[in-house]
């Protein structure tokens, strides 16, 4: 499932740069966390992310995305998290379906 409208490059270019192991948007800390919880998004988690992701896009710059984020309550952000880490385990996958 894709959080993000397909037609955005720069959640696409985000996604990207985070297979590589750079993530931008988030600190190291809230990706350590929200890993340690094995649970997968719900339904509803999901159409929050979707969302969520939706009012990331409005913003052009990594600046006023990060404050967006940072902005966010933990619940949301945490979701934000899991569904952006979920994008890019799809994306390391697609590129490189030897590792399935």
């Amino acid at each position: 499932m894709e959080f993000h409208h397909r037609n955005d490059q720069s959640i696409k270019s985000l996604v990207k740069i985070a297979a590589q192991g750079y993530f931008p948007l988030f600190e190291p800390e809230w990706i350590s966390e929200t890993m340690k919880d094995k649970k997968k998004l719900t339904g509803n988690e999901k159409a929050k992310a979707k969302t969520l992701f939706k009012s990331l896009t409005k913003h052009r710059s990594i600046d006023r995305k990060r404050t967006l984020i940072h902005s966010m309550n933990d619940s949301d952000r945490t979701i934000i998290v899991k569904a952006f880490m979920k994008m890019v385990e799809n994306n390391v996958l697609d590129e490189r379906p030897e590792l399935q």
